[in-house]
């Protein structure tokens, strides 16, 4: 070996390596200046590189080397980093320890590393040829677990791959915690650890700030691989409910299918009965999709006192899928579904969304654009669903097929000047779909699939722009509309006479007496067969654009500028009650009245019920219109600049008069207007109608104008205003500072201190939102206006300190209804390793309390929790099980 035996030791290192050199018998002697040793089967297999801050010392004759303050030994491999390191040749072992300083406190410990297994410990002792060793009061991690042991003993596989590292533990702990002093822990005095696999204890037991619990295992396997594993899922929660007995909840097996995809599938079970099963999964690839699902079903088994034990059945989908926008250029998928039966997440969720929101909808599209050609198809599936009156509509699949904008008089390689008809203008939209309408309640029942309605759309228009006298636009207009429906409506009338009785007792005599007399019935029947609905309509408007402006030289306000849009058309539809048409029919209704006859449209509801043809008969109308729009400039003193705002963003005033009609010509005049308030933060809706026809006793129109009998010229029909807005905390707190840095800014100073609130600063994620509909409606004794919705709502989270947290879900007042909108309330505290919490929803008498490990962890199924679901407070009726 060459060794470097000088008394002068090099800073950088001292290197100890095999000599290459090797003499044979039959060769030429070497040169004297070098020394053949023969190479013992002892020798380091490479270099080893040493070194220390404070100092090094070497004894040549025990072949020692002592490194004092952060020393450092590199061999292959293997790093040791230590305040103190001994290194011994002869038996080829480095022995290493910490420093203590002068309170006790051991500093600079020993940090051991061979490939991916690192140690901390108090001392160890390793043989660098065996690459085994042992460590005194070892601390390892192992794929975020930390392994703390009494003595522990490793025995490395460096460079034999078809063995694996192993330590042995004696007295040792696993946690997730990263404290020298660990908060928790599961406690044996004997494990085996496989790093990077898997680690295997005996008998342990759960230990709590170093108090042992009675919490005992026979035996535990902890897996310790990286990346994605296939394996069980403990239940992340406990309950203990009094209508479905004790549970576990989040059971279950995870899959990792590929690199792509994951999936688990879990449930909560009950020893009374109740169940949920549960399909979670993910998946994405990388500038293709990505997306996710959630599949749920419910067997909920509920006991009452008074009653039969009954089961409710629940089922809830949620999908999303998104598209790559550079996956494809002309093809395209995605969407979300959401849709439940029974009420599923209000029945087995108790926060606000689950119980608040009322209306659900779906829409997931395939899309298909053809480059080079002027159409594109695509097939979706919608749905829309209130969980208040229980009524779903699913329209399964849909295709729609449609053409871009076509200008089919277009000359080829027209100059820039066009004709006018070459601007005529024709789309084509055509649309087939299938359609269920029914209750979430009734979904999967066997004759829902009966209810399904199969029809098709097509709608074809045709309109052009043209230039009058400069300032005008004539714009006419075409539209034809037929739908194809598969089934038609039949009335006919069944003349029975049919006699309703009641029993009564007088005295102690019994009476049968008639109480309702039914001269006939109206029976509805469904006819089969293919019946094509065939609308058209045309017209014509015509508009011009009138401006006025108002400017102002000094001041804040600068100008005005108000936009008018007037317009007047005629539009032209046939009468569709005639009955060549065959879309209306007659019915009798009353055996005693044989002239009335009841109206009704053979397409009747369901599907396409926007296209069917109106009963208000021949239209030739007359049309008007104004829109109106008004801006204002304003100067900034502080930067000298000027800028637009919109006062009104618009106010529409519409009417028309039909000539066709033989009575109530004008038709009722309506006016809408939108604008916003404080900069954009406060949106403002408000419409409004007036009628100039009376009412009858009944509500209805007749054909006699108010101005004969009030002297007013309309009569108020109803109107609608609604102030809605949501903010942050943080804007509001925003507005005030700019407030108060701009007066400052009047007065020259060198510089302006940011100022803060820090008592302001914790509301700073907390969202503000505000919403009032005030409804107003004529009736004949008297006009009415009254507060609609007058609501308030609060949430947001509170970082009380660096480890509380207050969320609220939903905070909220009901000024109408004078009472609190579902509020949710938590609190939780971070405790390191550890969280608790609480949350309350008073509305319902729910609440929850957990202590548990963080989760996401090895030991997340650590959890002490005690609650009271929704499932035990149906019948109690208040906050009775706290």
């Amino acid at each position: 070996m060459h060794l470097w035996a000088q008394d002068t030791i090099p800073d950088a290192a001292v290197l100890l390596q095999p000599d290459t050199t090797v003499v044979f018998a039959d060769s030429v002697p070497p040169s004297p200046s070098v020394i053949s040793v023969a190479i013992s089967k002892d020798t380091p297999e490479s270099t080893i590189e040493y070194g220390a801050r404070d100092s090094m010392v070497w004894n040549l004759e025990d072949r020692k080397i002592f490194l004092y303050g952060a020393s450092k030994v590199k061999y292959t491999s293997i790093s040791l980093t230590a305040g103190y390191t001994e290194f011994d040749w002869l038996e080829n072992i480095v022995r290493a320890s910490g420093i203590e300083d002068s309170t006790g406190h051991m500093l600079e410990k020993p940090n051991f590393s061979d490939g991916t297994n690192m140690f901390e410990a108090r001392e160890m002792r390793y043989n660098y040829l065996t690459h085994k060793g042992t460590i005194i009061q070892a601390a390892t991690v192992q794929n975020n677990l930390y392994v703390i042991g009494e003595k522990a003993k490793f025995f490395s596989s460096v460079g034999d791959t078809t063995q694996s590292d192993i330590i042995y533990n004696k007295n040792a702990i696993f946690t997730t915690c990263d404290q020298e002093v660990p908060h928790f822990g599961i406690r044996s005095n004997k494990q085996k650890v496989i790093p990077n696999k898997m680690a295997v204890i005996g008998p342990s037991h759960l230990e709590v700030m170093g108090v042992p619990t009675p919490l005992w295992l026979p035996f535990g396997f902890f897996p310790l691989k990286t990346g994605k594993q296939t394996g069980l899922l403990f239940p992340r929660n406990y309950e203990n409910s009094n209508n479905w007995g004790f549970g576990l909840r989040g059971v279950g097996w995870y899959f990792p299918i590929s690199d792509f995809f994951n999936l688990q599938v879990t449930g909560d079970i009950y020893l009374k009965g109740s169940y949920r099963l549960r399909t979670v999964g993910s998946y994405a690839k990388r500038y293709k999709y990505r997306g996710n699902f959630n599949l749920e079903y419910g067997n909920l088994r509920t006991e009452d006192n008074f009653a039969t034990p009954f089961r409710t059945e629940t089922f809830s989908l949620q999908l999303a899928h998104n598209q790559d926008g550079k996956s494809h250029p002309s093809r395209s998928i995605g969407g979300t579904i959401n849709l439940q039966t029974n009420n599923a997440q209000s029945l087995n969720y108790n926060d606000p969304t689950a119980v608040l929101n009322t209306t659900l909808r779906s829409n997931f599209t395939y899309s298909e654009r053809f480059p080079g050609k002027p159409y594109n198809l695509s097939v979706g599936f919608q749905h829309s669903q209130n969980t208040q009156t229980r009524q779903m509509t699913i329209n399964f699949p849909t295709f729609n097929f449609q053409t871009q904008t076509l200008y089919p008089f277009k000359r080829k390689g027209a100059p820039s000047q066009q004709r006018w008809y070459e601007k005529v203008a024709l789309t084509y939209r055509g649309e087939a779909k299938a359609e269920l309408q029914t209750t979430d309640t009734t979904l999967f029942d066997p004759g829902t699939l009966k209810d399904i309605q199969y029809g098709a759309r097509h709608k074809i228009t045709a309109n052009t722009s043209i230039k009058f006298l400069k300032y005008f636009n004539i714009n006419p207009s075409a539209n034809y509309d037929e739908v194809w429906f598969m089934e038609t409506s039949s009335k006919t009338f069944d003349p029975s006479i049919v006699v309703k009785y009641d029993t009564i007792v007088v005295g102690d005599e019994t009476q049968i007496i008639p109480t309702d007399t039914i001269y006939g019935m109206v029976l509805d029947s469904t006819v089969f067969g293919f019946k094509p609905l065939r609308k058209f309509n045309t017209g014509v408007s015509l508009d011009t654009k009138l401006f006025g402006t108002l400017l102002f030289r000094k001041g804040p306000l600068r100008g005005l500028r108000h936009t008018m849009t007037p317009r007047v058309g005629f539009n032209f539809t046939p009468d569709y009650t005639n009955p060549s048409w065959g879309y209306f029919r007659e019915v009798q209704e009353d055996t005693r009245y044989p002239e009335d006859l009841l109206e009704y449209n053979i397409f009747g509801e369901g599907l396409y019920s926007g296209d069917r043809p109106s009963s208000s008969g021949r239209q030739m109308a007359l049309t008007y219109g104004l829109s109106n729009i008004l801006e204002a400039k304003t100067f900034s003193r502080r930067d000298s600049t000027t800028k637009n705002i919109r006062l009104i963003r618009s106010l529409n005033v519409n009417g028309s008069y039909n000539f066709a009609a033989d009575s109530l010509n004008f038709s009722p005049i309506s006016l809408s207007a939108n604008t916003s308030l404080l900069k954009d933060v406060v949106s403002v809706l408000f419409s409004a109608s007036w009628d100039p026809y009376e009412l009858n006793e009944k509500g209805g129109r007749i054909n006699k104008f108010v101005w004969d009998t009030r002297k007013t010229p309309l009569r108020f029909v109803d109107a609608r205003l609604s102030l809605s807005t949501s903010l942050t905390v943080k804007t509001i707190r925003g507005w005030f500072d700019r407030e108060s840095r701009d007066k400052d800014s009047e007065v020259p100073t060198p510089s302006l201190p940011k100022t803060t609130n820090g008592f302001g600063e914790l509301f700073d994620r907390f969202s503000i939102r505000y919403n009032m509909v005030i409804q107003g409606r004529g009736l004949a004794e008297k006009d009415t206006i009254y507060i609609a919705t007058n609501t308030i709502t609060f949430n947001g989270s509170v970082p009380l300190t660096p480890n509380w947290n207050v969320q609220v879900g939903s905070m909220g007042y009901d000024f109408a209804r004078k009472s609190l909108t579902y509020p949710s309330i938590s609190i939780s505290r971070d405790l390191h390793c550890w969280e608790m919490g609480f949350s309350w929803q008073p509305t319902r008498s729910t609440y929850a309390f957990f202590l548990r490990v963080d989760p996401g962890s090895v030991f997340e199924f650590i959890n002490v929790p005690y609650q009271k679901g929704s499932q035990d407070t149906i019948f109690s009726g208040g906050f009775s099980g706290f």
